[in-house]
């Protein structure tokens, strides 16, 4: 759960469909529109997708054009 206040700093589209490896990662469908919502250390964000599910999201598998 994110307990931060929410502000989307961009969107972006998933580039391709990943599994979620653990818990606190976001699983993504390829072409799927995400929300940036804050930027974690190293190359992941958090984002939201369109059901209101949070998680960590590499920033390898997204496209932000």
């Amino acid at each position: 759960q994110y307990h931060k206040e929410i502000r989307v700093l961009a969107t972006a589209t998933a580039e391709r469909s990943v599994p979620s490896r653990r818990h606190a990662d976001l699983p993504l469908t390829a072409g799927e529109q995400l929300d940036v919502i804050d930027a974690a250390q190293g190359h992941a964000v958090i984002c939201r997708n369109s059901q209101g599910r949070y998680g960590y999201v590499l920033v390898e598998h997204l496209n932000f054009r």
